[in-house]
């Protein structure tokens, strides 16, 4: 199996998920399939009884996911667990919304199955999809997806504003994070590399250079150094010849990139 095939198709699913587009990931799981959470004391087996389970649900929440990282490892040819780690807010018809860090282990094999013409072809399957820390289950769960009892008032730590962009990590990690969760990008690995400092105080190494994110996205960032590019959202002054973000952090501006950088900045503010 092709693990960063399986782990964008993974970061897909669960994204159409908590869109409220629920058939897609029940489309990809084998017949046994097993669910576990996210509550805790929630299960169900085989694919028949997850499609029966949200059928049954008359109101369907509505969800907003923030950054979300995947990781992939492979144990053979033919299995891959794909590990998720997100924010996801769940909003309430009261009013109330429900904040939680959730991490999901996707493990994927490959089945031989026929396709419509009848030909046998190997298509990917998910045999368990596993919430790693559930949270307690609220009495009145009766069916999935489940409603929370601890349910609090508040937001996420991460912006959820801009557009969501996907970096490959390091090793088989891939991200997906909001633009607006993005404070400033730093160079690293001999500029090889871009360290993404993030709002929630996260930082993530992608494989890409500051240069090339700054060039891909100049309606997002501003490069005010060789090796920094800035969110300038989170500019809090500027002065020769540095540039402060809101968190405190002072980046170098050049002398000779001074003024044009300053020019830039008031033009995107």
């Amino acid at each position: 199996m092709n693990r960063q095939k399986i782990a964008n198709l993974s970061a897909d699913l669960i994204l159409r998920y908590y869109d409220n587009d629920v058939k897609p990931i029940l489309e990809h799981m084998d017949n046994d399939a097993l669910w576990y959470g996210p509550a805790e004391g929630q299960f169900m087996r085989g694919r028949r009884t997850m499609i029966e389970a949200w059928a049954a649900e008359g109101r369907p929440l509505t969800f907003t996911v923030g950054n979300l990282k995947t990781t992939a490892l492979s144990s053979g040819p033919s299995l891959c667990v794909v590990v998720l780690a997100y924010s996801v807010v769940t909003h309430y018809p009261s009013g109330n919304d429900l904040t939680l860090n959730q991490r999901l282990a996707l493990t994927w094999c490959e089945r031989t199955l026929r396709d419509e013409q009848g030909k046998r072809v190997r298509v990917p399957r998910i045999l368990l999809c596993d919430i790693t820390n559930p949270h307690p289950k609220s009495a009145e769960d009766t069916i999935y997806p489940v409603h929370f009892e601890q349910v609090v008032s508040g937001l996420m730590d991460v912006p959820l504003r801009g557009e969501r962009l996907v970096f490959r990590g390091i090793g088989s990690t891939e991200y997906y994070l909001f633009s607006g969760s993005i404070l400033w990008g730093e160079s690293c690995a001999k500029g090889r590399r871009c360290l993404l400092h993030l709002a929630d105080g996260s930082e993530a190494e992608v494989a890409a250079s500051v240069g090339n994110i700054a060039a891909a996205y100049p309606s997002l960032f501003l490069r005010c150094h060789s090796s920094y590019f800035v969110n300038p959202s989170y500019v809090k002054n500027l002065r020769r010849f540095a540039v402060t973000m809101m968190s405190g952090a002072e980046l170098p501006v050049p002398e000779k990139s001074y003024t044009a950088f300053k020019r830039a900045l008031k033009t995107f503010l």
